[in-house]
């Protein structure tokens, strides 16, 4: 299986380690690499460490930060054009592989394809980057009257596979762009089942994603949140809108969190304003 691995920075000194583990992996595969308009000097550290020629790279600035999506597009859209038969591994560059991952994950994704001919999408079980304790299978599971996420299934709950590490076949859709960051894997992951593909994990083999803040203030990621949250709400679940939005409020006003609170108002008001 010919496999390119997706994976997007900006402003991160995390790129390094992930970079360095896939270049320690037991198979070669081509890694496609997006800048995503990074405004601080990490990019200086990365283009250093490619001189070494450890890993086969493609490298893509941005020309803008348009978010989690759109980086990832901008690979997937190199992807088509230049290795169309490639399956292509959308992985977080604040994630860590044992050396056997890509062997492993290639193998199993082998395996069901000698089985079935029925499309399908893979995740693989995540652990913590810092304990190594499992975090969750790979499926992910999102409470339709909370829009809060859980890593077991249960009633009103729908799976999605995390993005964090996400392998799709050739033939995969790109992802939504007016998802800036968070939601877009559920999203997808709802796209991809409409299309006929199944979402699959292996438990095989794991990796360790660290989970970090993508943004520097708690009020910047609730409302990216929040925005990015009623953008999947108002395609696929638009009757439960109203619901989510008095729970998540009540919730927080219990828990003393007037500000969060509002955030949701706003941001609910502005996405039926969109």
């Amino acid at each position: 299986m010919e496999l390119n691995i997706c994976i997007l920075h900006y402003n991160s000194n995390d790129t390094i380690r992930c970079l360095e583990s896939l270049a320690e992996q037991t198979l070669p595969m081509h890694v496609i690499l997006v800048n995503n308009a990074s405004t601080d000097n990490s990019m200086d550290a990365i283009k250093h460490y490619l001189s070494s020629g450890k890993l086969d790279v493609e490298l893509i600035d941005a020309p803008a930060n348009g978010g989690f999506a759109s980086g990832n597009n901008l690979a997937l859209k190199w992807a088509h054009e230049h290795t169309p038969n490639a399956w292509n591994l959308l992985l977080n560059n604040d994630t860590l592989l044992p050396n056997d991952f890509i062997e492993n994950l290639i193998l199993a994704a082998e395996e069901i394809m000698r089985t079935s001919a029925s499309p399908f999408a893979m995740s693989a079980m995540e652990c913590d980057y810092t304990m190594h304790i499992p975090r969750h299978t790979g499926m992910q599971y999102l409470s339709i009257p909370t829009g809060l996420c859980f890593a077991t299934s249960g009633v009103l709950r729908t799976p999605y596979l995390c993005g964090a590490c996400l392998l799709v076949d050739p033939k995969a859709p790109l992802l939504d762009e007016r998802y800036f960051l968070y939601y877009e894997d559920a999203d997808y992951s709802k796209r991809l089942q409409q299309t006929g593909y199944r979402l699959l994990t292996t438990d095989k083999t794991h990796y360790y994603h660290k989970v970090g803040g993508s943004t520097s203030r708690k009020t910047d990621i609730i409302s990216i949140q929040m925005e990015s949250m009623w953008r999947y709400y108002r395609k696929y679940y638009p009757r439960w809108m109203r619901i989510v939005k008095w729970l998540r409020k009540i919730e927080n006003m219990l828990r003393g969190r007037a500000q969060i609170a509002r955030i949701i108002d706003q941001t609910y008001q502005e996405a039926y304003a969109e």
